[in-house]
């Protein structure tokens, strides 16, 4: 299932015709509040739901996917991959990491799935990712165990400020240079890890101003989705709504020939096959 935020309530989401449908989630006033009640949820709702019981159930309503609005608003947690992509670890001229470089993006930056935002610098850049949302918390979890602890999926830009990103040195500052307000879009909606079963033949593609710049599998990823909730979660733990942002393709800006970056006026769009787009406005 698509579970979004809709006029400041959670709401089950099924496609039709070209048409949205939306369903009120009973007993809940957000998604944030669902996570914290995963187990319960998942049992005692979830199970029974469909995209054909949310369409032709009596009080669903056509709705608008512009006007979805953030889905999750305050993760205790979001960790965040980089160099997860061996053609990104290329372009950037690194090597590929041993274990997955872990580093934190800040809860005030996160920012809906249609966007808007200031430019920090000269040097900003476009990420799109696959975004994990934990649905069942813990520490070490083992690789065997990592999809139980999936409440599902959603698209996120990781937006960078390349200056900030390497102003005492390459990576040297890593969360702030991706932290400015409304650098770390998600959404449109959560979808529910079961409501995907081929999530690693799923494509991560950039758009900016209707250009792809960036395209690859998730299955492409150098540390694949067990991995990085069972090394993360060996060190921390992982509490219900956490985000793991999954790192990003090549194609970004900063590794092309020249570099380019975004300005005033550009749009950059992020899609997860499956999972919906996201947006983002420079102003």
């Amino acid at each position: 299932m698509r579970i979004a935020m809709y006029q400041n309530k959670p709401i089950y989401v099924a496609p039709q015709n070209g048409q949205l449908w939306g369903l009120a989630i009973e007993g809940y006033q957000s998604i944030d509040e669902i996570l914290n009640d995963w187990q319960n949820f998942t049992e005692n709702q979830l199970v029974t739901m469909s995209d054909k019981l949310v369409v032709g159930n009596d009080n669903s309503t056509i709705i608008k996917a512009e006007n979805f609005q953030q889905p999750i608003l305050l993760p205790k947690q979001i960790p965040a991959i980089g160099f997860n992509y061996p053609k990104h670890m290329k372009e950037m001229a690194e090597d590929l990491p041993s274990k997955p470089n872990v580093f934190n993006k800040f809860v005030s930056s996160l920012a809906g799935p249609v966007n808007s935002i200031h430019l920090s610098g000269n040097t900003d850049d476009w990420e799109s990712e696959l975004v994990i949302v934990i649905g069942n918390g813990g520490r070490n979890i083992s690789r065997e165990d990592a999809e139980d602890a999936i409440a599902g999926y959603m698209v996120g830009q990781d937006l960078s400020d390349r200056t900030m990103q390497s102003i005492d040195g390459p990576s040297t500052q890593f969360d702030l240079a991706k932290s400015y307000q409304g650098y770390s879009p998600i959404g449109p909606y959560l979808t529910t890890a079961d409501t995907l079963e081929d999530i690693i033949n799923s494509n991560v593609t950039t758009k900016v101003n209707g250009k792809v710049m960036q395209q690859a599998k998730v299955g492409e990823m150098v540390f694949d989705i067990q991995t990085l909730i069972s090394y993360i979660s060996s060190v921390i733990e992982l509490y219900p709504g956490d985000l793991l942002f999954t790192g990003t393709p090549s194609g970004t800006g900063v590794g092309r020939d020249p570099q380019v970056f975004l300005q005033s006026g550009d749009v950059v769009t992020s899609e997860v096959d499956g999972l919906g787009t996201i947006s983002t406005k420079v102003i």
